[in-house]
């Protein structure tokens, strides 16, 4: 337990007499490795089933998919986790199993059956310490160390208060990005950084008729589940199939949209610019509404904003007449990867293409391509 946080290690679930049932069908599954590989497998499949006791085949996958192996191979690991879903293979025990028959006629074995194995049952895990949620309270946070001075305040009024006091401040969402570079790098001044993520009114998500606004504190995953949730099929599907292949969920479940902009993310950028929603921009002087977000990418794909000014929200369609939109991305494999080129297309149809903005990303450069947009028209 640690800052109104309880943290569980891969030897803090089950207990001394019997494994837990993620554990028990990774071992029994012949999934078990190194010590550095099979926790991670282990903690991110019991993170999915604390939040979803029923998981789907796809989200099994997209939970362990940042997860390496480099000692038996991902196949016992993905068919011991994959049972825990009702959509997993039967292992040939259905009188017609689709996933065990092959067009060539030739069947595929189970490496075993996991149906005497324990269930899963969300009841008899540990539940979170009831005395920290009745003593959550939002406070400033403030940590001084040899290179970097961080503060979070809780409220408006103090940041906007630290930012003029102190006018050489990095402002940082997550800081993934932030922390990443600055520990590669050899200058070892000292730097001072001001985070948004205490500040609870950018949390927001509100829809409206036909738009939704997300505030700039929520992680890609909140931003990906807000889309699915709130926007017309037309355009969440082809916005999940393109941070599907983001990166690891637990990336996805820190980082945050707004900080992917800004730190010149292609993925993020290429959908952004084709979309080119509106952004809402706050200073010392007040909020703003910048109603085209393709106006701060500069020709190198890299958003900026001046020195006092932050992301409050960002504003696109839930839905709208003849909007068709595309993405592809390819990554140097499969699965979730940096990008080698990505493309992202909105376009308005109605009988014919009346507009379009083609965006592309050829390894970290994401540009609008405006004279493709143009020729599209009337086709």
């Amino acid at each position: 337990m640690a800052h109104q946080r309880l943290v569980l290690t891969v030897e803090g679930i089950g207990n001394t007499k019997k494994l837990h049932p993620v554990q028990e069908r990774i071992a029994r599954g012949h999934g078990t490795q190194c010590g550095f590989c099979s926790p991670g497998f282990v903690m991110s499949a019991y993170s999915l089933l604390r939040n979803n006791p029923t998981p789907s085949v796809r989200e099994i996958n997209q939970a362990i998919k940042g997860n390496l192996c480099r000692c038996t191979g991902y196949r016992p690991i993905v068919e011991a986790l994959q049972s825990f879903s009702k959509e997993g293979c039967c292992n040939g025990n259905a009188k017609e199993c689709p996933c065990k028959e092959k067009e060539n006629g030739m069947s595929r074995e189970k490496l075993l059956t996991f149906d005497d194995f324990p269930k899963f049952d969300e009841t008899q895990e540990i539940v979170f310490p009831p005395l920290f949620i009745m003593e959550s309270q939002n406070s400033d946070v403030i940590l001084k160390g040899s290179r970097v001075e961080l503060y979070a305040p809780s409220d408006f009024q103090k940041f906007e208060h630290y930012l003029d006091a102190n006018s050489d401040a990095r402002i940082i969402s997550s800081g993934l990005i932030t922390r990443y570079i600055t520990s590669q790098s050899i200058d070892c001044s000292r730097k001072k950084w001001i985070s948004t993520h205490r500040l609870g009114t950018l949390d927001h998500v509100l829809a409206f008729d036909k738009e939704l606004s997300i505030g700039a504190n929520l992680t890609i995953s909140d931003f990906v589940q807000a889309v699915e949730e709130h926007c017309d099929p037309e355009i969440s599907k082809p916005i999940r199939r393109l941070f599907d292949k983001y990166s690891s969920q637990q990336v996805m479940n820190l980082a945050s949209w707004v900080g992917g902009l800004f730190s010149g993310s292609t993925d993020i950028t290429s959908l952004f610019l084709a979309l080119d929603p509106s952004l809402t921009v706050r200073d010392t002087k007040g909020v703003h509404e910048i109603r085209h977000v393709s106006e701060l990418v500069d020709e190198n794909g890299r958003a900026s904003l001046g020195s006092s000014q932050f992301v409050v929200g960002l504003t696109f369609p839930r839905s709208e007449e003849g909007l068709r939109l595309f993405t592809f991305k390819q990554g140097a494999r499969p699965g979730p990867d940096s990008t080698v080129v990505n493309c992202v297309a909105a376009l308005h149809v109605h009988d014919k293409v009346n507009s379009a903005r083609v965006a592309f990303s050829f390894g970290s450069r994401a540009v609008l391509s405006e004279k493709l947009s143009e020729r599209l028209c009337n086709k």
